[in-house]
């Protein structure tokens, strides 16, 4: 049963079906309706939107094994929204340079926590909740309370660059999850990040530049969070200063079910894709069963404390 857990894809994978079982079991409808979760259409939409989370939380997995944590993706998302929508909508810049813009928006706010991390030697905590603040102001003071419509322009059914726009974000959450497992598991920057959350001390003296590695880590966590925030405008053809509010939880929490130790040194990309599947699944679920709808953030935090707590009970097993 150790070695089943350790495999943490293996089991999260089994958490995911199981859940899927259960809901499709407890929603089966009565007299040859059709079935409310299992459909087509409604597996599309939870893939859609737990690719939203799924892209962030692949930077939040490479922070939490690098042994940081960041807290600003949600505010980066919005803020990533709100500049892409201003320069697209009322700028009248292209679509290009405008997805650009926000992506160097991403980047810059995890240079920023790098920065007042790696070179003023802030927590991480504590540096990204300020920049969490920071990002989310700025969006707001660019908005002034008001939103960018970029459903005129990028209508429902649209295609960007031949995929349809429903499937932008799946396709962007797989391609990413590729790329960076296979950085994780094959590059000597990927064994990096993983010694300096193992044993800070022991990668400097192996000659690492923790520095430099922290500092791209959460350059590569901002950047993700900026590709989570034009997938999310796209899809809801909006740029909003109050989009992703409180998706810092649910990011968080995707990279942790799906395997990040947050004592750092542990974790999977791919598992914190999975990780994001299992919370789409349940935010679909649940509203469609009378009244646990108020359950939702409930769940959610049970959820990830009996993780972690089954982690650290392993963790303490192996020493």
């Amino acid at each position: 049963m150790r070695r089943f857990w350790h495999t943490r894809e293996l089991s999260t994978v089994a958490i995911l079906a199981l859940e899927a079982i259960v809901f499709t079991w407890y929603l089966w409808p009565e007299g040859g309706r059709a079935h409310p979760f299992l459909n087509g259409p409604n597996g599309l939409l939870i893939l859609k939107y737990s690719s939203i989370y799924g892209i962030a939380a692949i930077g939040a997995a490479i922070v939490i094994i690098s042994g940081g944590i960041d807290l600003a993706p949600g505010a980066v998302i919005a803020l990533t929204s709100v500049v892409t929508g201003h320069l697209f909508v009322k700028s009248g810049w292209p679509l290009a340079p405008s997805v650009a813009a926000g992506l160097l928006t991403g980047a810059a706010a995890g240079l920023v926590s790098s920065w007042l991390i790696v070179r003023v030697g802030l927590p991480p905590f504590i540096a990204t909740l300020g920049v969490m603040g920071i990002a989310r102001g700025v969006a707001f003071i660019i908005t002034e309370a008001r939103y960018y419509d970029l459903s005129r322009t990028i209508p429902p059914g649209s295609r960007l660059l031949g995929v349809p726009v429903d499937w932008v974000a799946p396709v962007v959450m797989i391609a990413a999850a590729c790329v960076f497992q296979f950085l994780m598991k094959r590059f000597q920057w990927g064994r990096a990040v993983f010694a300096i959350g193992g044993n800070e001390t022991a990668a400097v003296f192996t000659g690492i530049a923790v520095g430099r590695v922290k500092t791209s880590v959460y350059v590569v966590a901002g950047l993700l969070a900026s590709v989570s925030g034009i997938v999310l405008a796209v899809a809801q053809g909006q740029g909003k200063a109050d989009l992703a509010t409180g998706y810092e939880l649910d990011i968080i929490a995707s990279a942790v079910v799906g395997g990040a130790s947050l004592a750092g040194g542990r974790g999977s990309v791919v598992g914190a894709v999975l990780g994001a599947l299992i919370f789409g699944v349940l935010r679909n679920a649940l509203p469609q069963i009378p009244g646990a709808t108020f359950y939702d953030r409930l769940i959610v935090g049970l959820v990830v404390i009996v993780i972690v707590v089954l982690d650290q009970v392993l963790v303490r097993h192996e020493r």
